[in-house]
Parts: C-alpha cells; sequence; structure tokens
C-alpha cells in the first residue's frame, strides 16, 4: 500500500490552498474576490447602503396652524379676519428673539376672545384664547418653568423662561399638569388644563402673555415688558 500521496494529489492541494489565499488577500486588501457559481446572487451588505430617514420635525405641530376670532363676542383689538372670522397673516409660530421661536396660540383648540392693547381703561398685556370646554395648554416654546402660583387675578398661573431675557405667562389655568418650578420643558409639553380660576367670576379662557427684559428682585415677572405675540415675525418651523 503507497503511504505517500501521489504527484496529482499534491497538485490538487497546493491548487486549493492558492484560491483560499487569493481569496482571503481580496478580502483584506479590498478587492473582491472573484464571482463563482456559488457566489453569484449573494448579496454584498457592506456594500448596501440604508435609505435615509426623514429628518425630524424641530418643532411640533400640536399648535393650531389658524386661528379664528371667537363668533358672537365683542373682541378687543381684533385683528384683520377674513369673512370666516380667520385671521389673516396668522403666523403659528413666531421669533421672540435670535434664538427663541413660540407658539402663537399655546392651546391644543381654541379662538381669539380678546387681542393685546387698551382694554376699556387699562392695558391688556396679552391675548386670551377661549374654549367652551377644558383643553390641554402647552408650552409655547423650550425653556424653565419660572413661576407656579396661584394669584387672585391670574388664578393658577405659570411663567415659564425661554432664555435670552424672553419669557411667557399662562393664566387662570384649571389645573397644573404635574411639574414643578425649575422643571425643564419643551414646545408642546401639556402644562396646565384651560380654565376660569380667578377671585371673580369669568369665561374659561387663557391669558397668554409674551414678556422680555430681566427679571425683577421684587416684582419678579412683572418687571417685565409686554409684547403683542401677533405683531413678532413668522419663524421657521423647520430650522
Amino acid at each position: 500500500m503507497n503511504r505517500f500521496p501521489t504527484f496529482r494529489a499534491l497538485a490538487g492541494a497546493v491548487t486549493i490552498l492558492a484560491g483560499v489565499s487569493a481569496t482571503s488577500e481580496a478580502v483584506t486588501s479590498g478587492i473582491p474576490a472573484q464571482i463563482t457559481d456559488e457566489t453569484a446572487g449573494v448579496p454584498d451588505f457592506l456594500a448596501e447602503k440604508l435609505p435615509d430617514a426623514p429628518p425630524e420635525p424641530t418643532f411640533p405641530d400640536v399648535f393650531p396652524v389658524s386661528l379664528k376670532i371667537c363668533p358672537v363676542m365683542h373682541v378687543f383689538n381684533r385683528p384683520k379676519t377674513d369673512e370666516d372670522l380667520v385671521m389673516v397673516n396668522y403666523a403659528p409660530v413666531v421669533s421672540a428673539g435670535e434664538n427663541v421661536r413660540l407658539a402663537t396660540a399655546p392651546v391644543a383648540e381654541g379662538c381669539l376672545s380678546s387681542g393685546f392693547g387698551m382694554r376699556r381703561t387699562r392695558l391688556h398685556e396679552g391675548v386670551d384664547y377661549f374654549n367652551q370646554t377644558a383643553v390641554d395648554i402647552y408650552a409655547a416654546g423650550n425653556g424653565v418653568i419660572k413661576e407656579m402660583t396661584y394669584r387672585n387675578d391670574f388664578g393658577n398661573m405659570i411663567v415659564i423662561d425661554h432664555g435670552d431675557g424672553v419669557f411667557t405667562r399662562y393664566a387662570h389655568l384649571e389645573r397644573f399638569s404635574g411639574l414643578k418650578e425649575g422643571a425643564a420643558v419643551e414646545a408642546g409639553d401639556v402644562i396646565g388644563l384651560m380654565g376660569n380660576t380667578s377671585s371673580r367670576k369669568i369665561a374659561r379662557h387663557l391669558h397668554f402673555e409674551v414678556l422680555t427684559g430681566e427679571w425683577g428682585d421684587e416684582a419678579g415677572s412683572f418687571a417685565l415688558t409686554p409684547l403683542d405675540v401677533f405683531d413678532l415675525p413668522a419663524a421657521d418651523t423647520e430650522g
């Protein structure tokens, strides 16, 4: 019995080793190995490119995209509307500073019941949004809850610090959402429920203010300057 391999067997072994070496070298060097009947049709997962994920919106879309004037109401400082009582030139999101964007109407639903400006004998320093039923009130922009309290005039009230000297006030809330002073919030977070809390009888609504300046040591938010949210420039909701 021949205990040694034949020349043909040795030649076959050398050919197999050479093929394995060439394939290994091709993989490590980045050069594709030769396609054979066995590899044809096998997908090259390394070469496939996954589709790009759609970009996430940078400002939530929970806010009203249009706003109506409340019908059958005398609306002070009423802005211009069309024949259907829809405000013209309405911007859902506005710029209140170089780095601050705010929702104009931070409510789940509602109509405008009072604008910014003189109302009877005093300045109405914000805008009012009315709804017959209690609806969610949202943070108008990213920020930190600076104050959460009850006042006889504003009822349950929240003030949010948005940075860059910009603040927003939310008054007459039926209740708070459970957040505390100092909590960070993002635009669209629920901060409370529309209500009619005050020392006097009022209709359910949200009193909303945009304020700028420096927080007062004693006066707090009442040392700030109120702005008409409808006079602020429209902001890009994607950038």
